[in-house]
């Protein structure tokens, strides 16, 4: 599902979008409405993927993010291919900006970004998992690609603190990193700096570190909201701060 805007005033920046296990395209956009809203008025070209399912229908679709999870993993789906393909199409049909290819998931689709982002043939800018995980065979980053990666502590689905024993369990075939873990270790990939760390209202907490290729990792931790999208921490717009981190990318 393609949200275009008028490319008239020159080359439009890409998002694309990846929906939960058991989602599909037309079903993050309608969930999306208000992220939507904010990127393409900001001048994004958004674009909701669909992933793969046993038959082709609307939802239960899923991503390979190699650990999981169902048909795609086992399959062994080339969704790095895929959105390779859609960049592809996109910049035959439009005016892109190739150096500002964003990718955003929730969940398997979370996933996903982080294992593709050093797969694609076009590096993205920069990735958004929100409330997915990393495996201990966590592939590099791009240098260049920078990262903003949420997850709620009370996750139920995918847990903020990698037990073994969540509801995700029977959809992976390996335990995943707990969520501060994981921004250790993929500060530890790409060489950043030391955390700075600050605070929002409604017990919203954040690190962010500098990295190398003008990179950096924004990891923000809601204190609820659960394995929901859009998440729903008080006083803290996930939306806004996604565009917000976008917009630093240039």
């Amino acid at each position: 599902i393609l949200y275009p805007r008028d490319t008239s005033a020159g080359p439009s920046p890409v998002v694309l979008v990846f929906h939960g296990g058991g989602g599909g395209a037309e079903w993050m956009a309608n969930r999306s409405t208000s992220l939507t809203r904010a990127l393409s008025g900001a001048g994004y070209v958004v674009v909701y993927m669909n992933g793969s399912s046993r038959r082709d229908t609307e939802k239960l679709r899923t991503w390979n993010a190699v650990h999981c999870c169902a048909y795609a993993a086992k399959k062994k789906i080339n969704d790095a291919a895929y959105a390779d393909a859609v960049i592809e199409e996109l910049d035959r049909r439009f005016d892109i900006d190739r150096t500002r290819i964003f990718l955003m998931g929730h969940s398997n689709g979370a996933m996903l970004s982080y294992r593709i982002a050093g797969q694609m043939k076009t590096t993205p800018r920069a990735i958004a998992p929100i409330s997915g995980a990393i495996f201990a065979d966590q592939p590099d980053v791009p240098d260049r690609t920078s990262i903003f990666m949420y997850h709620s502590v009370d996750d139920e689905v995918l847990s903020y603190d990698g037990n073994p024993e969540d509801k995700a369990e029977r959809w992976r075939t390996a335990p995943h990193v707990g969520f501060l873990k994981a921004e250790a270790k993929l500060a530890e990939l790409k060489a950043c700096g030391a955390p700075t760390a600050s605070s929002f209202d409604g017990g919203v907490t954040q690190t962010e570190r500098a990295c190398p290729g003008n990179s950096s990792i924004i990891a923000v931790t809601g204190p609820s909201g659960g394995h929901e999208w859009p998440s729903k921490a008080p006083g803290y717009r996930i939306e806004d701060a996604i565009l917000a981190f976008f917009e630093r990318q240039r």
